[in-house]
């Protein structure tokens, strides 16, 4: 007999909490801050997910987030949160160059972490960061989403299975036009010190996260090339104008370990473009291609059936049998962006309680950021960089 909602409802309370700090609370800190309210009410899970304590630097603010995102409290005092040993998990959603210094006080602390993409500014901080979490015994995950939309989630199933057998190439693009105009103002994400690179870490790094995990290659040498089309911006407080030193788009070509080959491209000046991540996958018998603007949707080419009546077809990947839509509605209903934070979450949880692991976890982390590293030296250079280990 089915469960009514007061009993799903008791049966959730009454098991153990996963108490949560989440520290920054802007664009990510939102996205991350709906996945933490919603999942246990979408996904039966072994521990309650509590939205515990929002961590920012202006208490007045802090409180606001607090109380829109729904957490229960508010603080400044990091330190005091880290050493509450009620605080289970730290998820850190701020800027690229307080990722390292938080996590790794969060790692000392012991508390599991969550952090935002990219991991860090370096692979030298990266991999101090992997190597702490390994020694405090502790779980790690990196927040690239979109390995969990139902359609990626369902590329990475076919591909592993062979339906397109030996993969030979990957064309992957992230193009948005959100810094077309030169009069859009310089942030923190146009300032080398504070996120590392622009459109490359920006948005590569997503591309990257997402081959490793939907084709399971490895990359093994890159060829960048990068440009920055407006040197200066306005400041944004109305005086004066402050130096670009990021790139606005970046290209690069991978070589895969085993032969295959790859393109990557992204932007943030690709005019009409606002949120185009695009994935092709072309293996020896058949394709896949996806679309973030189209995230529910998948078009597979198998080469099977009538030679006059092949072609792509659009799999619409929002039925119960598809990855995580039968936690949603019924079958074709679309899911959203927000939805695979959720589903991030959902997993994480589950592999933290079981033990099992999680993907992308820290040393996924450190990988990403190995190929972001070497692409930009390729950049500076104009030469092939080989990927370390």
């Amino acid at each position: 007999m089915a469960k009514s909602d007061r009993e799903r409802k008791a049966a959730a309370a009454a098991r153990p909490e996963l108490r949560v700090a989440m520290v920054g609370h802007a664009f990510m800190g939102r996205a991350h801050g709906n996945a933490l309210r919603q999942v246990n009410r979408f996904f039966d899970l072994p521990r309650r997910v509590v939205p515990a304590v929002v961590v920012g630097r202006d208490q007045a603010r802090a409180d606001a987030a607090a109380q829109q995102l729904g957490f229960e409290r508010a603080t400044t005092d990091l330190a005091a949160v880290l050493a509450d040993p009620t605080i289970d998990v730290v998820d850190v959603a701020t800027p690229n160059d307080s990722h390292h210094a938080i996590t790794l006080a969060a790692l000392r602390a012991k508390k599991h972490v969550l952090c935002e993409k990219p991991l860090a500014l370096s692979t030298a901080e990266a991999v101090a960061m992997a190597t702490l979490a390994k020694r405090q015994r502790v779980r790690t995950g990196v927040w690239h989403n979109y390995r969990r939309a139902p359609a990626t989630a369902l590329a990475a199933r076919l591909i592993a299975r062979g339906e397109l057998g030996a993969v030979r190439q990957v064309r992957a693009c992230y193009l948005q036009d959100w810094l077309r105009d030169p009069a859009a103002p310089a942030s923190w994400r146009t300032e080398r010190r504070r996120c590392g690179s622009g459109a490359h870490g920006d948005l590569d790094a997503h591309l990257i996260d997402l081959v490793r995990a939907l084709t399971g290659l490895e990359f093994a040498a890159v060829c960048g090339l990068q440009q920055t089309f407006t040197k200066r911006r306005p400041t944004g407080t109305g005086r004066g104008t402050a130096a670009v030193d990021v790139d606005d788009a970046f290209c690069f070509l991978a070589r895969f370990r085993g032969g295959a080959i790859g393109t990557f491209e992204s932007s943030r000046t690709a005019t009409g473009r606002k949120n185009h991540n695009c994935i092709e996958v072309y293996g020896e018998r058949g394709a896949l291609r996806w679309n973030l603007e189209r995230l529910n949707e998948l078009e597979l080419f198998t080469g099977t059936g009538p030679a006059d009546a092949q072609g792509f077809r659009t799999i619409l990947c929002m039925d119960a049998l598809h990855p995580y839509a039968a936690n949603w509605w019924p079958d074709g209903h679309i899911v959203g962006y927000e939805h695979t934070f959720v589903h991030h979450l959902a997993d994480f949880v589950r592999a933290l309680h079981d033990g099992t692991p999680f993907r992308p976890d820290f040393q996924d982390g450190v990988a990403v950021q190995r190929v972001l590293d070497a692409a930009l030296r390729s950049a500076r250079t104009g030469r092939w960089v080989t990927i370390g280990r």
